[in-house]
Parts: C-alpha cells; sequence; structure tokens
C-alpha cells in the first residue's frame, strides 16, 4: 500500500514552532507582564495595569483561541515571577513553581480573549474575562492567592472610590474595561490611518494617471 500520512508533530514540537512564529507579540506580551508587575509595590505606577491590560488586548484580537492562550501564559508567567519575587526567601523554585501555577490562569484568559475580540462590545467582555480570572485565582488552588488583581496596583489611582460599591471586583472591572476601551481606540486610530493612507494613494494614483 503506499506510504500513510505523516503522523502529527507532538505538542512540543506545536509549541516549540507557535513561539517561533508568535515570537513578536511573545516579547511584547512578557513585557507588558514585567510592566503590569510594575504596577503593584514597591513600584506603584499604577497606569501601568491600564496599560498592561491594554496591550494584551491588541495582542489577542483576532487571533485564535490556541494564539491567546499562549499570549496569556506569555504575559501570565513574567508578571508573576517579578510580583512574588519576594518568595526568594524560601527559595527561588518556589518563586517559580507558585509564579507558573498563578500564570496558568491566564490561558484561559488569552484564549477567552481572542475568542471574544471578535464579538461586539468586546472591551466589556475582555473586563469580564480578567474579572472571572481573579475569581477562580481567589478560590484555587488550596483556598486561592489573590496576589496580584488589578484591584490591588491602583490603590492611589482614581478607581479607588469603586471599591466602597462593589468592592475588589468592580475596581477590577474598571480598571480592564479602561484598558479594553484604550485598546479599541487604539484599533480604530489605526483603522483611520490605513483608510487615510489609501485615500491618499488613489488621489496620488489618480493624478498621475491625469497627467
Amino acid at each position: 500500500g503506499g506510504a500513510g500520512a505523516r503522523p502529527a508533530p507532538r505538542l512540543p514540537v506545536r509549541l516549540a514552532r507557535s513561539a517561533r512564529r508568535e515570537a513578536w507579540r511573545t516579547a511584547a506580551a512578557a513585557v507588558s507582564g514585567v510592566a503590569l508587575a510594575a504596577a503593584f509595590p514597591p513600584y506603584d505606577v499604577w497606569p501601568l495595569s491600564v496599560a498592561a491590560v491594554a496591550v494584551l488586548a491588541l495582542l489577542t484580537r483576532g487571533r485564535t483561541a490556541r494564539q491567546g492562550a499562549w499570549l496569556g501564559l506569555a504575559m501570565g508567567l513574567p508578571f508573576f515571577l517579578v510580583l512574588l519575587k519576594w518568595l526568594h526567601v524560601i527559595g527561588w523554585d518556589a518563586v517559580f513553581g507558585l509564579s507558573l501555577v498563578e500564570s496558568l490562569f491566564f490561558v484561559p484568559m488569552g484564549a477567552g480573549l481572542a475568542a471574544t475580540s471578535r464579538l461586539p462590545l468586546w472591551p466589556l467582555w475582555g473586563a469580564c474575562l480578567w474579572v472571572a480570572e481573579e475569581w477562580a485565582r481567589d478560590r484555587i488552588p488550596f483556598g486561592g492567592f489573590p496576589w496580584g488583581r488589578l484591584a490591588f496596583a491602583v490603590t492611589d489611582s482614581p478607581f479607588l472610590p469603586l471599591a466602597a460599591l462593589g468592592g475588589a471586583p468592580l475596581v477590577t472591572f474598571a480598571v480592564a474595561l479602561t484598558g479594553g476601551l484604550l485598546a479599541a481606540a487604539a484599533v480604530r486610530a489605526a483603522a483611520a490611518a490605513r483608510r487615510r493612507r489609501g485615500a491618499e494613494e488613489t488621489a496620488g494614483g489618480g493624478g498621475t494617471g491625469g497627467t
């Protein structure tokens, strides 16, 4: 008989290929994770929390769920490594182990961000996903680890009064929604710039053809 089809590459091989294709997005997601960590004490640069949410929203927009999952992990792991580095007094294995566990919650969130990026009102769905991710981390494993909630990064910001109305989840929702709206504004601005360039090229081509 004829030769059969080649077996599908194993998962690590597929992940490696995906990582190469997504290298710049992966790097951007990692940088945004470090930036998000800098929004928390002892750095307290709270606007970086909004910016990091916006960057992840832009990186996952229009991607597949698998690509979004990878980008979520690429952001989550460096975020928690920086955020939890104080655990090195126990051991760097503790820092890496807990960071890896916590970053796994960013995997379904990243997939969800990619899937909902095609829906109307996608910044709203993205904000809901951030709240859901924190809700899950606050409960599992072992009763949950609430470190790194967006609400904890904005204690000296205009978002803080919302805590009196809906606690940390409402503050996180507001921060994530603001980041999503910032991303949506960037998408619209880029689309408008492309339309202007297209109109200018068309006008220029028409003028040349008429001479």
